[in-house]
């Protein structure tokens, strides 16, 4: 019985790998790539998008690992992520938009003036007989004062507005131009979310949070993008985390498990999941209900386990001997047949012991692993 036959037979947990939520912590290179394996073939065959949460520096063949899907990294091609963005219509579309200016450093007062002036750049294309949804394009149309002069302009060229109008809408631009000369300023960063080619079934879409580890606000820039799409895409989509393992400010990973969806299936490889603080520990075991422990370095992490993996009642038997030296039972025949001596078998109190130490842990083999899953622990080995 191999560990998805073994998961197989626990209630609930009858799915398909890309149903599942996977936590797979240690070095073990090994297992990782054969449990690795196993979720993205399962999530290509359902046609999922894979968002791949790249939280490590590393310069690694992502098509060697991630099968059939096609690799496509959004900090070097673009990718419409959101392509609605700019729309601000309803109150979900406000909150979403400010939450995403939020990481970029606006408070609430200059969020709600870019708002203002995107309402009124689709208010004055409506105007001028444009009903589509904003687009990067339309808005560099109106990059400049002259360039907004020019579109009013046209307004009152073709009549539907007069002169008090067009003086009334170019005050109003004023009052929100400087939170829009701020907006376009931060405008490269969104842009390539917004144009592309939506993701589809045969793309693994690559986020290097880690390439940005001394830019936070980039971070929760590209994880709340990824997020918004997920939401809207909730069925199609899987979130695979590649983290590792090093301590520091890795706030970004624990965020995006916090505010996925349910229903979205999420799987986290890390080399010490256990190197996180309490708190965060405590949602990324609430968030994976199967677990893999290979070989952790650090013995703290591997205390962790041991503690983790609970304890069980060991019953130690001791025994003693004693010696008759009295001159009387020291006969040849007694020191012959053994009848100058006592053996006494003691059977202790039962105590408790961990099932898997953390020397042990610390020491595992290639290929092996404990599966932690339904409040069972079992070692297993992996393989083909």
């Amino acid at each position: 019985m191999n560990y998805l036959q073994y998961i197989s037979t626990i209630p609930h947990f009858n799915l398909p790998c890309a149903s599942l939520r996977f936590l797979v912590s240690g070095v073990d290179a090994s297992v990782r790539q054969i449990v690795g394996q196993d979720i993205v073939s399962s999530c290509y065959s359902h046609g999922k998008t894979l968002f791949i949460v790249d939280n490590t520096q590393e310069n690694r063949n992502f098509q060697g690992w991630f099968g059939q899907y096609r690799i496509v990294d959004i900090s070097k091609e673009e990718v419409c992520l959101c392509p609605k963005l700019l729309e601000v219509s309803s109150l979900q579309e406000i909150s979403r938009f400010r939450a995403l200016l939020a990481c970029l450093g606006f408070d609430g007062t200059r969020t709600m003036q870019v708002v203002s002036y995107l309402s009124f750049v689709k208010e004055t294309e409506r105007r001028l007989g444009n009903k589509n949804s904003l687009t990067v394009d339309i808005l560099e149309d109106y990059g400049s004062p002259m360039l907004v002069q020019w579109k009013l302009r046209q307004l009152v060229s073709n009549g539907t507005i007069d002169e008090t109008h067009y003086n009334y809408l170019l005050g109003k631009y004023s009052e929100v131009s400087h939170a829009a000369a701020d907006f376009e300023m931060f405008f490269t960063l969104l842009a390539p979310f917004l144009r592309g080619v939506a993701p589809s079934g045969n793309v693994a879409i690559r986020i290097p949070v880690g390439d940005f580890s001394e830019d936070r606000p980039l971070q929760d820039l590209m994880s709340k993008l990824m997020l918004d799409y997920v939401r809207q895409n909730t069925d199609g989509s899987v979130v695979f985390i590649l983290d590792n393992g090093r301590g520091g400010d890795r706030g970004v990973l624990i965020d995006i498990l916090k505010n996925l969806p349910s229903g979205v299936g999420v799987h986290m490889f890390s080399n010490d999941a256990f190197s996180f603080d309490s708190a965060s520990l405590q949602v990324i075991m609430n968030i994976f209900p199967i677990r893999i422990y290979t070989r952790h370095i650090d013995m703290e992490s591997a205390q962790k386990i041991e503690s983790r993996c609970g304890e069980i009642d060991v019953v130690r038997r001791t025994t003693s001997v004693t010696i008759d030296k009295r001159i009387r039972a020291t006969s040849a025949w007694d020191i012959l047949f053994g009848t100058n001596r006592t053996e006494t078998e003691t059977r202790n109190a039962p105590t408790k012991e961990y099932c898997f130490r953390k020397e042990a842990i610390n020491t595992l083999s290639g290929g092996t692993g404990i599966v932690d899953c339904a409040g069972n622990q079992i070692l297993f080995y992996f393989h083909r």
